[in-house]
């Protein structure tokens, strides 16, 4: 009796470190040798691969003449949920005995990591960071993160002062709200855990060194910084965003592209900057249309990113932002999953948070997270007291605050909950691929050696193979093309072997072709026909008399 194979079970007790990640990803690739390999896009700039999961029934095909679905996870180093969310639709594709024929079609490709070194910045300290920052210069009166009293942990530092922004909050003391004109003693400044760079015993301490935001750094709509804070020196300037452009642009049967954050629960949609008024109307309609599915799983609104906002804020616009690049230059319908915060964790809806007008209405949710916090039973460690410390600099101060892994992330348990609804709308979105067909072949002996060859190329998928009506104009989306190969001694008696039939539209397009040939006796294979399909998929056929 042949062995069943058995996917290992993801853990939701804790966020993994990058050792986790590797182990569960190589125990997938063992697990499953038949529908999953383990490959890497190259390595961060510490040094840590940046793992790539290639899941598809391999006894179909070669994964590059299938049209492919790419899932990326944690660009932002805190958003440690990404990483869990992606993993969950890796094991559930090896899993799930009810998709064993979308693996025969497709391929998905999956990164649940694409930023290891911030994430382990996060997962061990908890410490803030957004995607990375760079300290290789150091500045004087520049405070550094450090772990300063040996709890392994990157916190807050509160130290009382004359000239001090908060106080604390006189509902609850372990929270620090703004100071007010009639606010009462004592007054606290927040620093950052860490020691000062060069310190002239100044006022004037600045925080930390240059901030990177990968989601600002792919290609369209670059703008350099101050315009566009971490926008990077460069379109894909950091070497992790790099690699994820060669690899996307190396791949071009790729068809839609799925990317895992933390904020308040939503599912988003281009555009990133400007208005719908920017993009094709029935685009519009149809990322409507498929975000809604991904709504109808989860329960999170959709939202364009113009409009990820608060109701204080203008819309906004991000340059060089992952939504803008996926439609404007690779015509691919594009979708970001905000797999939530905390404070969606302890109810507190979306369009709450988003609705807040100041902060005393902010502080007010803050409470009733913390106090939800508290009435948990199983719970991870949200918030450290306040604990006095003797800084080596500063004198005394106090040491706690909130940990930054678990407030930018739902809990573990809800998360878990949610990537069971972002896996069904990945696969219903990837069930929409083109399917590039060879139809109605036929080979007709029309007298002597002549041969008539016919047969229809067909896109039996949902999507067209230039995916959106933006991908049409675009170079990377390639057109179906045709490639007739003769065997030795065959002679070619048509005006033309080599087709390019432009893009087939979804379902209902097809061509019909037809070759004549003078085929010596003897020949068994006349000739091969190659269709390269694009995101449809290639196709090899050989025909035989």
């Amino acid at each position: 009796m042949k062995k069943k194979l058995i996917s290992p079970e993801l853990s939701f007790q804790h966020f993994f470190t990058y050792q986790e990640v590797t182990d569960f990803v190589m125990s997938l690739a063992e697990s499953r040798p038949d529908l999953c390999q383990l490959g890497s896009l190259g390595k961060s700039r510490e040094g840590r691969e940046i793992h790539l999961l290639t899941i598809t029934d391999f006894s179909t095909g070669d994964p590059k003449d299938k049209p492919a679905y790419l899932i990326q996870g944690n660009i932002h180093a805190v958003e440690l949920a990404g990483t869990h969310a992606a993993l969950y639709t890796a094991r559930q594709l090896l899993a799930d005995e009810n998709i064993r024929d979308l693996l025969k079609e497709i391929v998905f490709y999956i990164v649940p990591r694409i930023n290891p070194d911030g994430a382990e910045y996060a997962v061990i300290t908890s410490g803030p960071i957004r995607s990375r920052t760079d300290r290789s210069i150091k500045e004087a009166n520049t405070l550094y993160p450090k772990d300063m009293n040996g709890d392994g942990l990157i916190l807050s530092m509160r130290q009382e002062h004359p000239d001090g922004t908060h106080i604390a909050d006189p509902e609850d003391p372990r929270l620090l709200i703004r100071r007010k004109a009639d606010s009462k003693p004592p007054f606290y400044r927040i620093l950052r855990e860490g020691e000062i760079y060069n310190w002239d015993g100044s006022d004037n301490v600045s925080t930390d060194g240059r901030s990177f935001d990968w989601n600002r750094n792919w290609s369209y709509d670059w703008r350099p910084e101050p315009e566009q804070y971490g926008a990077g020196d460069f379109p894909f300037s950091e070497t992790e965003m790099r690699l994820m452009a060669e690899f996307i642009h190396s791949n071009q049967n790729i068809f839609g592209i799925l990317g895992y954050h933390t904020g308040p629960a939503a599912v988003l949609r281009p555009p990133s900057t400007g208005s719908d008024s920017d993009l094709d109307e029935s685009d519009i309609h149809t990322m409507d249309d498929l975000a809604q599915i991904g709504a109808k799983y989860t329960g999170f609104p959709v939202i364009p990113v113009v409009q990820y906002h608060n109701v204080k804020s203008k819309d906004i616009n991000l340059r060089g932002h992952f939504h803008n690049f996926g439609y404007h230059h690779l015509g691919l319908f594009v979708f970001e999953f905000e797999l939530g915060v905390i404070h969606n964790s302890a109810g507190i809806k979306t369009e709450d948070q988003l609705a807040t007008k100041n902060e005393d209405e902010e502080a007010e949710q803050l409470r009733k997270v913390i106090k939800w916090w508290d009435d948990q039973t199983e719970k991870d460690q949200l918030f450290k007291q306040w604990e006095t410390y003797q800084h080596p600099q500063l004198g005394k101060v106090e040491i706690g605050g909130f940990l930054n892994r678990h407030g930018a992330n739902p809990t573990l348990p809800d998360l878990k909950r949610i990537s069971e609804g972002t896996y069904k709308f990945t696969i219903d979105h990837a069930r929409k691929h083109p399917k590039i067909t060879v139809e109605d072949a036929q080979i007709e002996s029309i007298g002597g050696n002549v041969h008539r060859i016919r047969l229809r190329v067909a896109n039996r998928g949902e999507f067209s193979t230039n995916i959106s009506n933006k991908g049409r104009s675009l170079r990377r989306l390639k057109t179906v093309r045709v490639e007739f190969r003769l065997s030795e001694g065959v002679k070619l008696l048509s005006s033309q072997g080599h087709y390019n039939l432009g893009h087939l539209g979804g379902i209902r397009d097809s061509r019909s072709l037809e070759w004549f040939v003078s085929v010596p006796d003897g020949c068994k294979i006349p000739c091969e026909i190659n269709i390269s399909g694009g995101t449809g998929g290639n196709i090899s056929y050989k025909v035989q008399l």
